[in-house]
C-alpha cells in the first residue's frame, strides 16, 4: 500500500518592534520628569515621535520660595537611514513644541511664561542589550519665550506681577539635547527577521 505524507508548512514566527518607549536621562539626572513615544510608519523610514516633560516643583518658605515649572509638549517627524533595525542608526527630524514655565529663586529670579519653539533634530540610536537602546540627538532652530516677572511678598504668601518686566524673547541657535535611553515594544509577525 502507498503511504502519503502531508507536509504542514512552517510559518516562522518572529517579533517586530511596533513602537519605543524612551525617557531622556539628561532630564532624569534633574529630576525632570519626562517620556516620549516613537511609532514607525513608511516602510520603517518615517516615524513619528510624542515627547512631554513636566518637573513642577515648589518649595521653601509658603512653598514660594524656589520653584521650577515647565510644562512642554512636542511632536517630531524623523527620516531614519537606516531601515534594517527600527529605531536604530541615524536620522533626521523636523520638531515643534509648546508649553509654559514658572521658575523662581527667592526674590532673584522670578518670572512666568509661555513658549513654543521649532527646528530640526540630527541623532543616532544604537542597541546596548537585547530590549535596550540609546539614542543621542541635538536639535538646532528658534524659539519664542514670553515673560512676566513678579515679585514674592516678605511671607511669600502673595506674588504681585512687575509690569516693568514683561516681554518677548526671540532666539535662533541650539533648542535641545537629549541621551535617551529605549526600550522598543515588540509584536509578534509572520515571517521575517526581528526588527
Amino acid at each position: 500500500p502507498r503511504t502519503e505524507f502531508i507536509q504542514e508548512e512552517v510559518v516562522e514566527e518572529s517579533r517586530k518592534r511596533i513602537l519605543a518607549l524612551k525617557t531622556n536621562l539628561l532630564y532624569d539626572a534633574l529630576t525632570f520628569a519626562n517620556f516620549s513615544i516613537e511609532v514607525p510608519l513608511y516602510k520603517d523610514k518615517l516615524s513619528i515621535l510624542y515627547y512631554h516633560q513636566f518637573p513642577w516643583w515648589r518649595w521653601g518658605q509658603a512653598k514660594n520660595e524656589y520653584c521650577i515649572r515647565f510644562m512642554s509638549i512636542g511632536a517630531e517627524a524623523r527620516w531614519w537611514f537606516k531601515t534594517k533595525d527600527r529605531f536604530n542608526g541615524h536620522f533626521l527630524g523636523i520638531y515643534g513644541e509648546s508649553g509654559k514655565y514658572d521658575f523662581e529663586i527667592q526674590r532673584s529670579i522670578c518670572y512666568q511664561g509661555g513658549h513654543y519653539s521649532t527646528g530640526l533634530t540630527y541623532g543616532y540610536a544604537m542597541p546596548v542589550g537585547k530590549r535596550l537602546n540609546l539614542e543621542f540627538s541635538i536639535s538646532a532652530g528658534y524659539a519664542s519665550v514670553a515673560y512676566r516677572g513678579y515679585t514674592p511678598s516678605q511671607d511669600y504668601e502673595i506674588l504681585f506681577r512687575d509690569p516693568s518686566k514683561v516681554g518677548r524673547l526671540h532666539y535662533f541657535g541650539p533648542t535641545k539635547a537629549q541621551i535617551s535611553l529605549v526600550v522598543p515594544i515588540t509584536a509578534k509577525t509572520k515571517g521575517g527577521n526581528d526588527r
